[in-house]
């Protein structure tokens, strides 16, 4: 099979390029995006196969296939500074309105000192940005494609190096950009993409950068459909500087990117990247983190959940040969966590659950999850922590504040199809409301092997950093139903840095046929998630959680 070579399309040139090709109604091909050759498993690919509209917020000559979304979440981490460093969250989404117009809106939160060597970085700094956007396809033909990409934004700074701690200042910015990318081989793929960042020249009377114009480049690797591998590189040019030197001063610094993208099903995929970039929007992507040698280390996910013209006769929530069974009242029960260890199940696509918990010592929890394909799962976590002292050395980040924590879990192994236990890795994020805040980062790897319906057996390595902390950690449970509806569970976690152990004893109990379930446990834990799990308290406390899961 062969797909027809797309005909050139020039809908419009020189100045008022996107404002003309938008009355125009030009069309446009994604044809160009494809895979062919060897390496492609589906000649009708998927977004989330094809090559990338974007990485992060550098612009390909690319675009969605029409009708598709692409909504991409993740952080950056920096190793400099106290604690756990530097960290970037960031928020895009793309819609593919028609063939050749796509639009978008994104956004970033920073806030950290900036760390660029002077007394003024070293107090916090809160960056934050958002905004909209519009890309149009030009030209797709023999290989080459090039799009139009406008962006209208505004951006917040808050801290001692702009004068206005407290009460901080919003400006204007603004980017256009002209991404070219070029077929070399099938399976590599050129992109050039020169434009210009509206900034502003001062934050409350101090300098700022202003416009800085700047050319990208860019490569991609794709051997195999699903599997891409990339670098980028903007220069900026023709300014006083898109970075703060270790003097304080204005500086040019190439703001570059190096990644892999990897799909985990047929609508999403996971980046894993180095960067040395601050701003994660088009306007902010040329502004690069101060000092000579901060590098930011990042994950980020894509999901798609309409891929649409973009299909095929598969089942697109797995990649797994066979068609995936029915999923029974026993799997689906098995999707909920313990009462201090992470279920290695991943709950079912487009299965929602909400769980509430309260205890006594004024501990609270509520906990939302959804799953978004097969093997994938994504979490964000609401907690107070409970007053009271905790055990021998363990320290909470939170005190009895309120802090969030996001993320999600990727199931790598499946013991209802043919592995030998199943698996899964999770990772969160979180931060507590009351200024200064804390950050948190937490990694697990649940393990869960079934010897029957009635009796399961869970393992869990964690670690866990935060503030000058580093956790590691090591769970195992067990969890006996002596019916369908009724479930015993027992946990025990062992730290690893000479701390108490965290142990918990529930009981659980699901109303038959219904999406509704309880919990009742014992435990000496923090919380029920993440960090929580890994910080013994001095005195046991009771808790009660009720669960909804459709």
């Amino acid at each position: 099979m062969t797909h027809s070579k797309t005909s050139l399309t020039v809908r419009i040139a020189g100045a008022g390029l996107l404002a003309a090709a938008i009355l125009s109604g030009g069309v446009r091909s994604s044809n160009a995006q494809l895979l062919e050759g060897p390496g492609a498993l589906f000649l009708d690919q998927t977004p989330i196969e094809m090559m990338a509209s974007n990485y992060s917020s550098f612009e390909t000559g690319y675009l969605l296939p029409r009708g598709a979304i692409d909504l991409q979440t993740g952080y950056d981490q920096t190793t400099a500074g106290s604690g756990t460093g530097t960290q970037v969250y960031t928020l895009r989404g793309d819609w593919a309105m028609t063939d050749w117009l796509q639009v978008s809106g994104y956004g970033f939160v920073f806030d950290d000192p900036l760390l660029c060597g002077t007394a003024l970085c070293r107090d916090n700094l809160t960056f934050l940005g958002m905004g909209g956007g519009a890309k149009v396809g030009l030209l797709s033909s023999e290989g080459l494609s090039i799009a139009a990409f406008g962006s209208l934004e505004s951006v917040f700074l808050s801290g001692n190096i702009y004068g206005n701690e407290g009460d901080g200042d919003w400006a204007m910015t603004g980017s256009l950009q002209l991404p070219m990318s070029l077929t070399v081989t099938d399976s590599l793929r050129l992109h050039v993409t020169p434009g210009i960042s509206f900034l502003p020249d001062a934050i409350n009377g101090v300098p700022y950068y202003g416009n800085i114009p700047y050319v990208g480049a860019g490569l991609t690797w794709q051997p195999i459909t699903g599997l891409q591998s990339y670098a980028t590189v903007m220069l900026p040019f023709g300014t006083d500087g898109n970075n703060i030197s270790s003097t304080g001063a204005f500086e040019v610094t190439p703001v570059w990117m190096a990644g892999v993208k990897l799909a985990v099903t047929p609508k999403a995929a996971i980046d894993l990247f180095a960067t040395n970039g601050l701003g994660q929007t088009p306007a902010t992507s040329i502004l690069a983190f101060p000092g000579d040698d901060d590098i930011a280390y990042g994950i980020r996910l894509s999901y798609t959940p309409t891929v649409g013209v973009a299909t095929r006769d598969v089942y697109f929530d797995s990649y797994r040969v066979d068609m995936l069974s029915p999923v029974t009242a026993l799997e689906l029960a098995r999707e909920f966590d313990g009462v201090t260890l992470t279920s290695a199940s991943t709950l079912t696509p487009r299965r929602i659950l909400a769980e509430a918990g309260i205890g006594n010592r004024n501990f609270s929890d509520v906990h939302f999850g959804y799953g978004l394909d097969q093997d994938l799962q994504l979490d964000v976590i609401f907690s107070e922590y409970p007053g009271g002292g905790t055990a021998g050395d363990a320290v909470s980040p939170w005190g009895d504040e309120w802090s969030y924590m996001v993320g999600g879990k990727l199931r790598l192994m499946d013991q209802k199809y043919g592995d030998l236990f199943s698996l899964s890795g999770q990772v969160l994020a979180g931060r507590d409301f009351k200024k200064p805040t804390e950050g948190v980062l937490y990694a697990s790897l649940p393990a869960s092997l079934a010897v029957s319906d009635s009796l399961s057996f869970a393992f869990e390595p964690k670690v866990a950093a935060f503030g000058s902390e580093r956790l590691k950690a090591i769970g195992g449970g067990i969890t006996v139903r002596p019916t369908a509806d009724f479930a015993l569970i027992g946990e025990v976690t062992a730290l690893l840095d000479d701390g108490d152990p965290v142990w918990a004893a529930g009981a659980r109990y699901q109303l038959h046929n219904t999406a509704f379930s309880a919990d009742a446990y014992v435990t000496n834990a923090t919380g029920l998630h993440g960090v929580g799990t890994m910080l013994a308290q001095d005195e046991a406390r009771y808790g009660l959680t009720l669960r909804f899961a459709y």
